[in-house]
């Protein structure tokens, strides 16, 4: 009887607690009731899409509140009934206790493992196993919910409906029950909003099939945004507590924010890639939205949550990560904007490597003052960390200065070589910038450091001929750093050479202008092989090293370097075939013996780098070797002839014949164009310049087919242009200016490539100073520079510099016959140019044609 009345009061109990469950979810019932209890195997029908509890990842959609008090009863009557018949519970935590002791011995052995497979997952998100809902579940779910929650100005009365009766309708006309104004969403609904959230962060992140696109990837980052804004409307009218101050936290910002970056991510690989710039900017918009629901700027301490503000950080991150991985134009500001942002949140928020990473978006945004860019930035992580030194994950590091290393080093200013220098004694005396011992061992220059001052003296080093043997003495200076040992007996194997430095010291020599650069590096890769020989396998040639030493060769002005070139050729060959180099010949090698020819000039020269680029050609043919000529190959082949315009243009038909058999690496470039021009601009052909016309108007017609290979440019109609200037063809001087006025028109039309520049005013005026024949012809070639000259000068685009000067003083000493106009027009002009600080040699050299003029306006030169 008692165990009777106990099961019944049981019994009323669970009655009673879903009724009271039912009434408090009356008022604001979802579709998909938050405390709707399903099992693995039950399915709920929504919109027509069926949709089963164990694809969301979990058993129950919310866990009702009652269901707690239900185990815990179920588990305290298992506990009685298994003590009644006598069950030696000792015994069992005898047994639990060894096989956990077990487990944590198995788990202690493979932690190492194990951490590894989860990071490598992690890493790779290819390899996550996603089993939640479907994109069309997910969609439907958040249309649901959010049609649950408007505006209270369009609120209207709608009858109440139980959870079995809304989950029973699918009629679109009864989808609206529940429906409330913001400022009474229930927790339960809050909950599930922030679900979402994440659920379309994880889909969107699992790379699985239907989130390929960048339309999929879009609308997961949509959805999940207006599911944020539904949780900030609510948090702004202030009604709930809980949604005020625990609900929206950083992880949802977190996700949101993510999701937008994952869409540029995809929008970048896209057809426009003006995806990836919006996307960030629409990303960056999210961080506004932030600070101003969670008062993150305000003045008042007692508004703001210091908490909440520390944890954010997380979003700046991922923003700035965006920014400086942008190639946009412009990121590099925006980068630096999101930069102050998390500086002055302070608290420890500011990392170095937030520094480092938009000093490097500065180092490669192309600007001509990006070193003074990086460097300022350099300055003020310096100045920041001065504030606070007991903050060191603002302390600079070496990374820090090397990228403002290679920043100048990029720029190619002319002062670039004196600014990396300067970095670098600031590297060594770190004490003078006012560092502490403990971060001035953390900026010692390294191997890189000195690789990037290499390279900066390559870019920028061209006009001092010394910057080779500078070159070299820093080589030598590394391997004295590497030899001394410090004082615990270690050597400095962070500054030790190898094969990358040995390569910019070679780039160098090459590019300083030096007569003995190829013998210099032809010693330097005698010295890589010894070392390499001796066992340091760091210095080991490659292809780079000797394509260098090759080209070097190749520049420079000594009567043997083709027959050098040759020789290191076939040692590059007889290395590879021993195994003492990984690296065999490629078409670069070949093309660097093949300039050696072109640079020396000459019949001879011309004809043997023919019968190379014929010989290399036969032996791909044969398939005797994989190298096969390219079109720089016959580009440098059509060079080498100069002026023989006829055995340039059977290249270019050979090239043609090639490229319709299939070999579409050989189709002429525009590079070969300009060369058969300028072979015909300097052939003694008489009917050069027609023959340059008749090709540069082959380029146009072409270039309107569609073939953009042969698009024609500022330097393709110069050469025409050039071309009828050094001949004796009638009328040429308004041949040249009809083919300026063309240029005007193309360039009005769009094509700005074709935009005319000074030296085009000026090849023109040369053209007309130049002019033979009758007076008439000279009368006409006279009033065309005059036209010429005065569009010029009224240019607002277009500055006159010395050539042009020096081009109308020659025209108004050849074309004017009047004496007195003569030198009124030259000394009108002479000081125009005076004026306009253009005075230069070749102006100098057309006045002192007229000496009576020189001696007045230059009595002491």
């Amino acid at each position: 009887m008692d165990n009777m009345i106990t099961l019944l009061l049981y019994c009323l109990f669970i009655l009673l607690s879903i009724s009271s469950i039912a009434l408090i979810d009356g008022f604001s019932s979802p579709k998909i009731p938050s405390t709707y209890h399903v099992s693995s195997t039950k399915n709920l029908r929504l919109k027509g899409i069926t949709i089963s509890a164990s694809q969301f990842g979990h058993d129950r959609i919310h866990r009702p509140l009652f269901c707690t008090t239900i185990d815990s009863d179920i588990q305290k009557k298992a506990q009685a009934t298994a003590k009644k018949k006598g069950t030696n519970k000792s015994k069992y935590r005898k047994k639990y206790k060894q096989r956990k002791k077990s487990n944590n011995k198995y788990q202690k052995h493979n932690k190492y493992r194990m951490k590894q497979k989860q990071r490598s997952k992690s890493n790779n998100s290819t390899n996550r196993q996603y089993n939640g809902p479907t994109k069309d579940e997910l969609k439907a779910l958040t249309e649901y919910h959010l049609s649950q929650n408007i505006n209270t100005n369009d609120c209207h009365t709608i009858p109440q409906q139980t959870s079995e009766e809304c989950l029973s309708n699918d009629d679109e006309e009864d989808m609206s029950c529940s429906i409330c104004s913001y400022g009474d969403m229930s927790t339960q609904q809050m909950d599930e909003f922030a679900r979402l959230i994440s659920s379309w962060y994880k889909l969107q992140s699992s790379n699985t099939q239907e989130m390929k696109s960048r339309q999929d990837k879009l609308l997961a980052a949509e959805m999940s945004e207006q599911c944020l804004r539904e949780l900030i409307e609510e948090r702004i009218v202030g009604k709930n507590i809980l949604a005020n101050n625990n609900m929206i936290t950083t992880d949802l910002y977190y996700n949101v924010i993510k999701s937008w970056l994952n869409v540029a991510d995809n929008g970048k690989f896209g057809k426009s890639k003006s995806y990836y710039y919006k996307d960030l900017l629409h990303a960056t918009s999210l961080l506004d939205l932030m600070e101003r629901t969670h008062d993150m700027n305000s003045e008042d301490e007692s508004s703001r949550d210091d908490k909440f503000i520390t944890s954010s950080i997380k979003c700046y991150a991922t923003i700035l990560d965006g920014w400086c991985k942008s190639k946009s134009p412009g990121s590099e500001a925006k980068a630096e904007e999101i930069l102050q942002r998390i500086t002055s949140i302070g608290g420890g928020a500011v990392d170095v490597r937030y520094y480092n990473n938009v000093m490097n978006r500065i180092t490669t945004s192309g600007k001509h003052n990006a070193g003074q860019e990086a460097e300022r930035i350099l300055n003020q992580l310096i100045d920041l960390y001065k504030k606070d030194p007991t903050e060191a994950s603002s302390a600079p590091n070496r990374n820090s200065f090397n990228t403002v290393i290679k920043a100048y080093a990029n720029s190619g200013d002319k002062e670039s070589s004196t600014n990396v220098q300067r970095i670098l004694n600031m590297m060594e005396h770190p004490k003078s910038l006012g560092l502490s011992d403990s971060i001035a061992k953390q900026i010692i220059p390294d191997k890189i450091s000195y690789t990037s001052i290499l390279n900066a003296w390559a870019h920028n080093g061209s006009n001092d001929e010394d910057v080779g043997e500078r070159a070299e003495e820093l080589l030598q200076q590394m391997y004295d750093m590497y030899n001394n040992k410090s004082n615990s007996g270690d050597r400095r194997k962070d500054v030790k050479p190898d094969t990358v430095t040995y390569n910019a010291v070679l780039k160098v020599w090459g590019k300083c202008g030096h007569r003995d650069s190829g013998e210099r590096s032809i010693a330097l890769l005698d010295d890589m092989i010894q070392r390499y020989k001796d066992g340091d396998s760091n210095v080991m040639p490659d292809d780079v090293t000797f394509n260098s030493v090759i080209n070097n060769i190749a520049n420079s002005k000594s009567e043997d370097a083709p027959q050098r070139a040759i020789q290191l050729l076939e040692e590059m060959e007889s290395s590879y075939e021993s195994g003492l180099i990984k690296s065999k010949p490629d078409i670069i090698s070949y093309n660097s013996v093949l300039k050696a020819f072109a640079k020396q000039g000459g019949y001879t020269s011309a004809k043997r780098a023919e019968e190379m680029l014929n010989k290399l050609e036969e032996s791909y043919d044969t398939r005797a070797t994989t190298i096969q000529p390219d079109v720089i190959s016959y580009n440098i082949v059509i060079n080498a002839w100069g002026g023989d315009a006829n055995k340039a243009v059977a290249l270019l038909d050979r090239m043609r014949y090639r490229t319709n058999e299939g070999k579409a690496q050989l189709k002429p470039d525009i590079t070969t164009y300009n060369s058969i021009l300028n072979a015909w601009s300097q052939s003694p052909d008489r009917n050069a310049p027609v023959k340059a016309l008749g090709l540069l108007e082959i380029m146009l017609r072409l270039h309107e087919g569609g073939d953009t290979s042969a698009k024609p440019d500022v330097q393709s109609f110069t050469t025409v242009i050039n071309a009828f200037s050094k001949s004796k063809f009638p009328r040429k001087a308004r041949q040249t200016r009809d083919l300026l006025k063309r240029m005007k028109s193309l360039n009005d039309k769009g094509q700005m490539k074709m935009r005319p520049n000074v030296f085009v005013y000026a090849a023109v005026l040369n053209a007309c100073a130049y002019t033979f024949g009758r007076s008439e012809e000279k009368e006409e070639a006279l009033q065309v520079a005059i036209e010429t000259y005065d569009e010029l000068q009224a240019s607002t685009v277009i500055a006159t510099n010395h050539v042009a000067y020096g081009s109308f003083i020659r025209v108004c000493r050849r074309l004017i016959p009047d004496e007195s106009e003569r030198d009124e027009c030259i000394t009108r002009v002479f000081r125009k140019c005076c004026d306009d600080g253009q005075l230069g040699d070749y102006v100098l050299r057309q006045l002192r044609a007229v000496p009576s003029l020189y001696k007045s306006l230059l009595p002491r030169g």
